[in-house]
């Protein structure tokens, strides 16, 4: 199911520092949960292992940040979603207008009526 150990060097070879740094984090996590569960807890590991989360965690947010950063710009640069976002935007605006237009009154009246009939209707709560 898994895979050997010839395909588990590759895939440490390709990873990124940022994932390799998010895996590193995760496993922590979990060694940090672990030293707080223990009934034996030792305080100078938890808190190396807090402090050195911690350090991670805001490494790694600034690394994605900062690729996120960079992958917009380099969208930006490259006008790459100008023409998608331009189409999206005004499908959007044609919808909002046709729902703020004075159609949608009647729609929103009719819609009511369907829902919850007057009493008055034979097939309304005015049955008997």
């Amino acid at each position: 199911m898994g895979y050997t150990v010839q395909e588990k060097s590759i895939v440490d070879f390709c990873e990124s520092k940022t994932e390799s740094l998010s895996n590193w984090v995760r496993k922590v996590k979990c060694k940090s949960l672990n030293a707080k569960t223990k009934r034996k807890r030792d305080l100078r590991v938890i808190a190396i292992l807090s402090n050195s989360l911690f350090r991670a965690e805001n490494e790694l947010l600034h690394k994605q940040r900062e690729r996120a950063r960079r992958w917009a710009q380099m969208q930006a640069d490259l006008g790459l979603n100008t023409k998608e976002e331009e189409a999206a935007k005004q499908q959007r605006e044609k919808i909002d207008n046709f729902w703020k237009n004075d159609l949608s009154v009647p729609l929103r009246f009719a819609w009511v009526w369907i829902r919850r009939p007057p009493s008055w209707l034979p097939l309304g709560r005015g049955r008997s």
